[in-house]
Formats: C-alpha cells, structure tokens, sequence
C-alpha cells in the first residue's frame, strides 16, 4: 500500500491530496500538508474521491449502437466508424459541434481542439460549463491584458481586505471559503455582496444583502465612494488616471444617483461610503466572484475589474482578481482553445432549430441536466467519450471509454491559473486510451499524423503553441505544486485599461399577478445531483437527506412570504412562471432569502432544470438572473 500524490479533480481550487493506492485500486485518501493552496484541507468531495475511483459504474471498452442497443466493440471498429459518418458532414459548415468537458486534462483538450480544426474541420464547440467564464476572460482579457485571473488563491492569506461577490464559496469551493474564514480570524477585512444571506456572509464581517440584479450596480457605487474619498484628500493616482478609460469610467460613476442606488437596490449610499473607507486603507485586495456556469453577467464582471483597477492596489503581491470556477479545468479548457467563440457555440447550434448542425461529438458529460436533450436525440451522429456510465449514453451511436483522472498523466490549470500535473498512480486494466491517444487514432485513421508518443510530448506541443506555457513542461511541474501560467506571455499584460460601463438601476420584472423573483443557482446539491457524486456514497448520502425532507425538490422562500401565503415548510405548492411553465415543489422557509424573492437551486431534480432550461437568457445572466414567478398552496 502507498500515498501518490495527484491534483483533486472536482472543482477549480487545485487542492493537492493523496491516493492511497496498491497500484490496483484506490483505497482511500489524505490530504497533502504541504499544499500551498489547500495546506492538508480536504472538502467532502476530495475526501471521499476514492469512492468515485473506485466504482464499478466504470466505462471500460468501446459500444456501438445497432438495433437501438450498445454493444461491446473493437477501438478499431468504433474507429473506423466514427471516421466514416464524420466524412458525411461539412465541418465548415457548421454540421459538426464539438462539445467539450472542463475536466479534461490538459492535453485531452488540446488534442480535441486538434481534432476538431484538422479533421472535422469545425470551429462549432463549447465546454459544458462555459457559460460565465467567457465573460470573464473578456473582462480580465480588456482590464489586463490577459484572459485569466489575475494574482494567486495564495494571496488570500495575506490580504488586508476579501471582496466576495455574489458566490456562496464556502459551499462551491470549500477551501478557499476555508482559507477566507482563516484570513477573517487573523485580520483581514471580508466583505459579501449577495442576494441571499449564504454561509459565507454569515461569516463575513459585512455583507451586503442587496436586491436581485444589482451586485454590479452596487461595485459601482463602491467604486464611486472610493473616488470621491481620494478627491476630498486631494489625492492622485497617476498610474490609474492615465489608463485608457479613465475619463469615461470616472463619468459614468459620478451619475450614480444615490436615492435611485437605494430604491433599485436596498442598499444607502451611506453604507456604501462607509466600507470605501475600509476599501482604501487595504494595501493588499483580493475580490472573488463565481465563474462557469451560474456566474455574473458581463456588467457586473467588468464593474468588478474597473474596481480592482480602481484602488491601484493590483500590483501588491498579496492583491488578486480571480473568478472561482466550479468546475477543475474550466480555464484550462479556454487556454486550451476548445471553448465555443461568441455567436459560434455548440449551445447556440443546439438550441437554434434551423442552425445546420448534424452531427456532436461529446467529451465526459458529467451533469445530470442534458441541455437540448430533445434536439441531440434527432442528430444524424453522436459520438461519446466518458470514464463512467451516464445518461448521456443513451443518446450516443459510438460510446468511447475514457481513464480516470489517476490512470493517465494529466495536467489541471487551477482558477488562478496555478498548472499542476497528476501523474499515473494506478493500473488502466482495461487498456483504455487517454483522450489524447484516443483523439490521435482518429486523426491517423483520417490520414492525419500527430506524432504524439506520450503526455509530456502533448504538453511539449502545448508550451509552443498556447500563451503562458512555454516556460512549462511535465518536468518542470512535477517538481513542486505546480506554476502558474505567464501572463507576459501576452502582448498586452502591461497595457491596463478600464472597462465601458452603463449606469443601470434594475427594476423587478415581477408584476401583480406574478409577485416573486426566482432567482436560480447552485446549492451545495450542485455537486450531488452531478453524475461524479452520485458514484459515490458520502456526497451522495447527504443530497439524499435532503431529497428525504424535500422529494419534490424546493423553492426557498422568507418565514414573512410563508405566512402571507399561509402555507408551511415541506409543503407542496405550484410554482408558475409569466411564460406559462409550471412545477409542483416544496417549500423551504429560510430567513435567508429576502422578502419577494425565492430561490430554486437548479441541480436538484431533473424537473427543475426542465422548468427552467426554455430560460436561456436566465442561463447567460447566471447569478444575476431572475424570472418572475406566484407561488399557490397545491
């Protein structure tokens, strides 16, 4: 029996842990002291990881579909299949889609990208979890010059001030809220922005409980108090004066109206005031904000950067920009290439009815929501590529089998862009391909030669084609706990500039007859109704305690709605939203979510993400989403 370490594959902190593994089977897990991130922190996910390795829900030969059934297959049939119905699309013209997974490796990802440009001949793709993330590549890519975070997760060890937006990070990333929590009890100023009191406001030392739709309306006016703190001292900032942006940036704060501020968002100016003062005696800052799917729209995220820029604090080595991913190689995905480019999607493709899309190619689905499940069913070709069984299955004519992530080397780029590299710890019995093998053979069976002969060479490729990895290789990163990538690598990693912004004060869409904003996001039941927790038994246990309480899934909403409704906790009753669309859930009181408003966490019944996947502007919005709902005793 022996320790191996690897990176935890469950979500974008990069937690380091170890495998206790015979070389067969894995049989538990530890975590890894010396982590400069997690520093030997586990969450319940990584902790019980080995279950998930360990599961005989495993994927382990090739299926091809005949007669409306899988059966078992060669790599050299579903091979040669796959490139033949491929042939039969035009790529170029948009009849084949590319969809992706975030927690791909590295190099899978990369050779995908390969795959879809030199064979398929598409430019059609997407990550499952991309939805938010591209906006805040854009944003960061505009503020600073490079698509990815800005500063370390180490960073908020150190910092004299944590600005949260909008995530309840304790629940999706329990580690850094661990590493917050620990920040708060050393010193450090934590301040929340939310609609919702979730854990990490109750934890912080102030917390903003502003009204849905207006997170970004409220950095703003931040932005706006430190401002006119810094002109009531006489005090100049050069080095931000002069950044492109400026002028206009300085224009549109100053219209901020503190009256309609309040009106729009619950929130006096007057407190605002007060924690810009706390804001400009921090000499290191550190914001967070969620990204991925169920992140913040594009304004918010662009008022978030023109703060950060704002308080000329980012040069500080304990300052840092980072949008938390949910998700272990969300940006690993975008530095990779294989995200869907604006008006270019997969998604878009599925969704348009008369887009020419044909045929899909699908890496590791891992949700138990499949959106457009209906249009996939009608494509003439799927292909599928999974380590473990899942629904997606039932839609694909090739099924390809995948290694887990502790049977093949890999690399994971963290949300800080931190690199780290897992190595090989246990058996691939089954002779599985890693995705990059596997994505290879189906280019030399379309006559194209890559030459790969192992990981580290897929990587080699990798550091002399994406920006901000040539200085890496799978040496290098084996060494340590990983590097983060080089934004000077970028050509404009030392241009900054600010963001446009709009002055916007939100107004409810709720009317009379549908008086409640729903608001939609992730709850810690994100991760158990995923199809990787439901392999295991822990994670697993504790959705199911709450699927107990509440079978039918639930809508949170205040003790003061509860009784104005006269309906009681576990109480079924039908939820209806201005489109017509309806479900039969239970209801949650909690004094946490605020009067007029009610909150559904999507991922906790399939009847749910049916009720709300025809939202699509609720999906790009993320966070900041809201639909306007009545709510009726069934």
């Amino acid at each position: 029996m022996n320790y191996k370490a690897c990176v935890c594959n469950l979500c974008g902190t990069g937690c380091g842990q170890f495998l206790k593994t015979d070389g067969r089977k894995v049989f538990g897990v530890a975590p890894l002291i010396a982590h400069p991130v997690s520093k030997g922190k586990l969450c319940i996910r990584g902790w019980h990881a080995n279950e998930l390795l360990s599961t005989n829900e495993r994927i382990t030969t090739p299926l091809i579909r005949e007669n409306g059934q899988l059966r078992e297959a060669s790599y050299e049939e579903a091979i040669a299949l796959v490139v033949e119905r491929m042939r039969q699309f035009d790529g170029a013209a948009g009849e084949i889609g590319i969809l992706a997974s975030a927690r791909s490796s590295n190099e899978d990802s990369f050779a995908l990208g390969r795959l879809a440009r030199e064979v398929f001949g598409t430019t059609v793709r997407g990550i499952g979890a991309e939805a938010g993330h591209r906006k805040s590549m854009a944003s960061l890519e505009h503020a600073f010059g490079y698509p990815g975070a800005h500063g370390s997760l180490t960073s908020i060890d150190k910092a004299d001030y944590i600005l949260v937006i909008g995530t309840d990070i304790t629940r999706q990333n329990p580690v850094i809220g661990g590493n917050i929590h620990a920040a708060q009890r050393r010193g450090a100023r934590v301040v929340t922005l939310s609609s919702s009191r979730t854990q990490i406001a109750k934890l912080s030392t102030k917390h903003f409980q502003q009204k849905p739709g207006t997170k970004g309306l409220l950095v703003n006016a931040l932005a706006k108090a430190l401002l006119a703190i810094r002109t009531a001292n006489r005090e100049r900032r050069a080095n931000v004066d002069q950044m492109p942006g400026h002028t206009e940036y300085v224009a549109s704060l100053r219209s901020i109206s503190s009256v309609a501020l309040e009106r729009a968002s619950g929130i006096r100016y007057e407190e605002i005031e007060e924690e810009a003062k706390f804001l400009e005696q921090a000499k290191s800052i550190v914001f967070l904000f969620s990204s991925g799917i169920s992140g913040l729209d594009r304004p918010t995220i662009d008022a978030i950067t023109n703060l950060a820029l704002l308080t000329d604090r980012m040069d500080h080595e304990h300052s840092a920009v980072i949008p938390v991913a949910g998700i272990s190689n969300l940006q690993g995905g975008f530095d990779m290439g294989v995200s869907g480019e604006p008006g270019n999607s997969v998604f878009k493709a599925l969704a348009e009815p008369d887009s020419p899309i044909r045929a899909l190619f699908v890496i590791d689905h891992d949700d138990g929501i499949i959106r457009d499940k209906e249009r996939i069913s009608k494509l003439d070709f799927v292909a599928y590529s999974c380590a473990y069984r899942n629904a997606f299955m039932d839609l694909a004519h090739v099924v390809f089998p995948l290694p887990a992530y502790n049977e093949t080397d890999g690399t994971y780029t963290a949300a800080d862009k931190r690199v780290q590299i897992t190595r090989k710890n246990v058996d691939n019995p089954h002779g599985v391909l890693p995705g990059w093998a596997l994505f290879q053979r189906l280019a030399v069976a379309s006559g194209k030669a890559w030459g790969y002969q192992d990981a580290a060479g897929v990587f080699a490729d990798i550091a002399a084609k994406v920006p901000g990895y040539a200085d890496l290789s799978h040496e290098l990163l084996g060494k340590g706990f990983g590097q983060h990538w080089n934004p000077k690598a970028f050509p404009n990693s030392r241009q900054r500039k600010f963001n446009a912004i709009n002055i916007e004060y939100w107004e409810s869409p709720t009317t009379p007859e549908f008086p409640f904003a729903l608001m939609i996001g992730k709850a810690q039941h994100y991760w158990h109704q995923n199809n990787l927790m439901r392999k295991t038994i822990v994670p697993r246990r504790e959705y199911d305690q709450t699927l107990w309480l509440y079978p039918q899934g639930y809508i949170e909403i205040s003790p003061e709605d509860a009784a104005n409704l006269k309906v009681r906790d576990k109480w079924l009753v039908n939820v209806c939203s201005s489109t017509g669309t309806c479900m039969k859930i239970a209801v949650k009181i909690s004094p946490d979510v605020q009067n007029g408003t009610a909150y559904i966490p999507y991922f906790i019944k399939n009847m749910i993400s049916d009720f709300l996947i025809p939202y699509e502007n609720a999906y790009a919005a993320g966070e900041e989403s809201v639909i306007p709902i009545k709510i009726q005793e069934a």
